[in-house]
C-alpha cells in the first residue's frame, strides 16, 4: 500500500510542471491537455472562473456544523429550511467541512452512519461552531449528497474543505475512528485527502451536481494544521492539488491559507484563497495577552489579573475541573476556551466595544495592506481571489459586540475593500451560519451587504 502510495506522489510531482505550462499558456494553447477552465473577464468575472459558475460568491460559513449540530432542534437539523433562510440573507455560496474521512473509510469504501460528540461536554455552550450537545448519528456521505441537492434546487453554490487534521475530527464521538484518521502519518495526509475528494467529486458527477461545487480546498489552513511544513510540506501540497486536477479538470482545485504568504502557496493552486484575521489584534494583544495568555496568570488564582478580576463571572469553573474535560480538543484553544466558560459576556461585549477606537486604525490598516498585496498575487497568477473566513476572531457564542454598529462599519469596510480589488469570494462576518446570534437578529443588514458585495456597489 504505502509503495504504492509513494509511486503515486512520485508521478503526480511529475504532472505538476506540465499543468503549470498549461495554466501559464495563454488561451487556446493546450500543451497536450484539456484546458476545461477557460479564462475569461469579458462579462466582468475574475479571470479563471468558468462560465457556470457566479461572477462573485457571497458566502456563509456552514463548517462542520451542517453536521455536527443537527439535531432536529438544532440549527441545521431541516437543511432545507436553512438553505432557504441563506438565500433570504442574500447569501450564493456555502463553505463546508465535506467529512472526507466521515463520508469513506480509509479504503474509500463509504463509511456509513456514525455518532458526532460534544466539543467539550460541559464547557461549550459559550463557543461559537462548537456549542452543540453531541449525539447526532448521520450517513454523511448521504447528508453531503443531499446538500448538493438543495444547493442545485436554491442555486447556491459549495466550497468544499476540510478541518480533519485542525480540529474537526475531535468531534467524532468513536474513538477508534479518530485514531485511524490521525493514524495516517503526516506524509500521507494531503494525498489521502485528494483522494477522498476525488471520490466524493466522482459521486457527485454521478448525481450531475458538481456544477454548483464552487470550488475544492485540501484543507483548511494547512500552515496551521497537522501537515509537514516548508519545502516539503508544500511539494506534497502542491501533488495533492494536482492529482485532483488531473482527475477533475472541469473543477476548481485549491489550497486554502491564513498567512498572506505567497512563497508556501503552491503554484498549481486555481484559486487565491487567503484568511482575513486583520481583527485579530483586538482579541490577541487587547484581550488574551492581558488575561489568559499574561506571563502572571494564575490558574490557581486568576483574579490576580485586574482584566480578568473585571471579566469573570462571580462564580467560576476551576481551570483543574475545566481541564477534565478537554482532552480530545487541542491545547492551543484550551486558555480561550477556560476565558469564555467563566466570562461574564456582558461584560466581555463593554470591554470589547471599549477598546474597538483604539484599535480601529490599526486593523483597518492591516486589512488594507492584505488585500491589496493578495490582489497583486492573485493578479499575478491569474486566478480569482477568495476571503471565506475572517474579520475579528473567535467569539463567545453569546456575545453580540460584533453586531454593534461599530463593528458592523468594519465589516461593511471589508466588504468595500474587497469589492475594489475585485474579489470572486467574500464572506462578510467573522463567522456566520444558522448557529449564530447574527444569523436571527442582522438579517436585513446581511442581506444589504451581500447584495451590494455581489453587485459590486461600493459605497
Amino acid at each position: 500500500m504505502r509503495g504504492t502510495f509513494w509511486a503515486m506522489v512520485v508521478a503526480v510531482l511529475q504532472t505538476v510542471a506540465m499543468g503549470l505550462a498549461e495554466a501559464a499558456a495563454p488561451p487556446g494553447q493546450e500543451n497536450g491537455a484539456r484546458r476545461t477552465n477557460e479564462m475569461t473577464s469579458s462579462d466582468g468575472r475574475p479571470p479563471g472562473v468558468p462560465t457556470h459558475l457566479p461572477k462573485r460568491l457571497a458566502i456563509s460559513s456552514w463548517i462542520w456544523s451542517w453536521v455536527t449540530y443537527a439535531l432536529p432542534d438544532e440549527p441545521y437539523g431541516d437543511l432545507e429550511k436553512r438553505m432557504a433562510e441563506l438565500k433570504a440573507r442574500g447569501f450564493n455560496a456555502i463553505r463546508v467541512d465535506a467529512g472526507l474521512n466521515w463520508c469513506f473509510r480509509l479504503d474509500g469504501t463509504p463509511r456509513g452512519e456514525m455518532t458526532f460528540g460534544p466539543w467539550a461536554a460541559g464547557v461549550s455552550s459559550n463557543l461559537s461552531t462548537v456549542n452543540h450537545r453531541g449525539g447526532g448519528r448521520h450517513d454523511v456521505l448521504k447528508r453531503l449528497v443531499r446538500l448538493m441537492e438543495l444547493a442545485k434546487e436554491h442555486d447556491v453554490y459549495v466550497i468544499l474543505t476540510s478541518w480533519e487534521y485542525q480540529d474537526s475530527t475531535w468531534m467524532v464521538a468513536d474513538p477508534k475512528i479518530r485514531a485511524e484518521v490521525y493514524g495516517i502519518p503526516e506524509k500521507e495526509r494531503l494525498m489521502r485527502l485528494a483522494q477522498q475528494h476525488g471520490r466524493l467529486l466522482k459521486i457527485l458527477k454521478e448525481r450531475g451536481l458538481e456544477k454548483h461545487v464552487a470550488f475544492v480546498e485540501v484543507h483548511n489552513e494547512v500552515e496551521y494544521s497537522d501537515f509537514p511544513k516548508g519545502e516539503d510540506g508544500k511539494a506534497l501540497h502542491t501533488a495533492a492539488i494536482a492529482f485532483l486536477r488531473a482527475a477533475h479538470p472541469d473543477i476548481l482545485i485549491s489550497g486554502d491559507f491564513g498567512t498572506h504568504d505567497a512563497r508556501i502557496v503552491p503554484d498549481n493552486v486555481q484559486v487565491y484563497d487567503q484568511h482575513l484575521y486583520s481583527g485579530a489584534a483586538l482579541y490577541w494583544d487587547n484581550l488574551y495577552s492581558q488575561t489568559v495568555l499574561h506571563p502572571a496568570f494564575d490558574r490557581a488564582n486568576p483574579r490576580k489579573l485586574a482584566l480578568l478580576d473585571r471579566l469573570l463571572k462571580k462564580d467560576i469553573m476551576p481551570w483543574d475541573e475545566f481541564a477534565r474535560h478537554t482532552a480530545t480538543v487541542r491545547a492551543f484553544w484550551h486558555p480561550i476556551m477556560w476565558l469564555y466558560e467563566n466570562i461574564d459576556t456582558a461584560k466581555f461585549d463593554e470591554y470589547m466595544l471599549q477598546s474597538l477606537p483604539g484599535w480601529e486604525q490599526k486593523i483597518k490598516a492591516a486589512a488594507t495592506q492584505a488585500f491589496e498585496t493578495d490582489a497583486r498575487e492573485a493578479e499575478r497568477r491569474k486566478i480569482p481571489a477568495v476571503l471565506d473566513e475572517g474579520g475579528f476572531f473567535f467569539p463567545p457564542y453569546g456575545s453580540r459586540w460584533e453586531q454593534s454598529p461599530q463593528a458592523l462599519a468594519y465589516f461593511e469596510f471589508l466588504c468595500e475593500l474587497a469589492i475594489k480589488h475585485h474579489w470572486w469570494g467574500f464572506m462578510p462576518t467573522t463567522y456566520c451560519g444558522p448557529e449564530h446570534p447574527l444569523w436571527r437578529e442582522k438579517t436585513d443588514w446581511l442581506n444589504k451587504v451581500n447584495t451590494r458585495f455581489l453587485t459590486g456597489q461600493a459605497q
